[in-house]
């Protein structure tokens, strides 16, 4: 392909993006919906559907559109001849899935048919004046082998938005089937379970339709999109650098969208907190590798705190980090492993650890001192940490004064060597 044609698909590329983004749902369906959002008198259905139409719904068609139309193209030959698996497509369903894609990337897809250029031609018209019949005769005319292209086909993103375009009939039946299937990972689990949550009010009559029932579905369907923008997010900030500039500034504007900035900060928390506590991790010989000569530089444990092991302490740090007492923060976490251990010392100078308490006390951290620590030394305490305020004296008297909540937790994580 020369440089003058390539400039053209991205152009044509760019503008069917933009095109998606813009009316993710049909006009029809925008017009119902934004007369119903004006006859609504409920502003926090006003705002759902308002976040529906124009953050998530955009943002899911962009994902798709992206993965669909340039990141699978480009990783054409690797799917292929990948055969860990057989997927099986009639030539309607391939045909179903060519219709969703630009009319470039169908010529991508088609090109991995050992078939003659007329025939690839003529399959690539059929698709593009939409002649189902022509297309299925055709393909099954030439008796070539479909796999490779079956395989392509079935790594396509699914159409968020095609279930506006079904039958009643055919949205329960994929809402049925969407509740049924079994889930691999703990997003698409909460996904489906969000579905099934919308499930008994797909096809419910007008006297069902109650202003109790209509809070009811806007509280499920809020969940669902909640949901759903978690699951595109993640995709998103997992796979941020196969994005180009271009793709990155135009979702970038979905999500500044005002209705969603709130939400979206929050997904970001969560995402950021959960991947920096699935980086944090302790060598399974933590408890047994040979202890800081400097005792000056640690504290030490108690032997009832170690013998609950390393998996224990890994997710009593993570806890101290995920509700703020430390900085959520994987060089933070392997000082204070340090700190309270003396195992597995950190390069270069140990700083200060920031300590945010309840109320900006010191409660906690005297907690954990008093009943974790072997020695109590408080000194060290207030060396190895900064920030709360701390004090004046017998500082072992103020650990149960620390927050109720914390105290249980603490328990929890070690009961032999914790109070309540």
């Amino acid at each position: 392909m020369n440089n003058k044609e390539a400039i053209r698909r991205k152009k044509l590329y760019f503008e069917g993006l933009e095109k998606a983004i813009a009316q993710p749902i049909p006009e029809a369906l925008v017009e119902d919906i934004e007369a119903y959002i004006n006859n609504l008198d409920d502003e926090d259905g006003q705002l759902i559907l308002r976040l529906w139409k124009e953050v998530s719904a955009p943002l899911s068609v962009a994902r798709a559109f992206i993965f669909n139309n340039r990141v699978l193209p480009q990783y054409k030959e690797q799917v292929i001849h990948d055969d860990t698996e057989t997927p099986f497509m009639q030539p309607e369903e391939i045909y179903s899935t060519l219709k969703t894609l630009m009319l470039s990337t169908v010529g991508e897809f088609l090109s991995v048919l050992q078939i003659n250029s007329g025939e690839r031609k003529e399959l690539l018209d059929f698709i593009e004046i939409g002649d189902k019949d022509g297309f299925v005769s055709l393909l099954e005319q030439t008796r070539c082998d479909t796999m490779p292209l079956a395989r392509l086909c079935s790594r396509c993103m699914d159409d968020v938005m095609e279930g506006l375009t079904m039958t009643d009939e055919e949205r329960e039946l994929s809402i049925d089937h969407l509740v049924g299937t079994r889930c691999d990972d703990n997003e698409n689990e909460s996904c489906r379970k969000a579905v099934a949550q919308l499930q008994s009010f797909v096809g419910r009559s007008e006297e069902q339709d109650t202003p109790e029932a209509t809070e009811q579905f806007f509280s499920d369907f809020f969940d669902y999109l909640v949901n759903q923008l978690t699951a595109d997010l993640h995709y998103f900030w997992d796979y941020y650098d196969l994005f180009t500039l271009k793709e990155q500034k135009l979702i970038v504007s979905i999500l500044d969208n005002t209705i969603a900035v709130n939400l979206v900060n929050q997904i970001w928390e969560e995402y950021k907190a959960s991947f920096d506590n699935a980086s944090f991790t302790l060598p399974d010989d933590f408890f047994e590798s040979k202890c800081a000569a400097d005792d000056t530089e640690h504290l030490h444990l108690k032997l009832s705190v170690e013998n609950m092991g390393v998996e224990a302490f890994t997710e009593f740090i993570n806890y101290l980090a995920e509700k703020g007492f430390i900085e959520n923060d994987l060089s933070v976490k392997n000082l204070l492993a340090y700190r309270l251990t003396g195992h597995y010392r950190p390069d270069g100078d140990l700083p200060a650890i920031h300590w945010s308490g309840k109320n900006n006390k010191s409660y906690e951290l005297i907690y954990i001192i008093r009943y974790l620590s072997d020695r109590g030394d408080y000194k060290k305490m207030r060396r190895f940490f900064e920030g709360p305020e701390w004090v004046k004296d017998k500082d072992s008297s103020y650990a149960n004064s620390a927050d109720t909540e914390f105290r249980r937790r603490m328990t929890e994580f070690y009961p032999n060597a914790c109070a309540f």
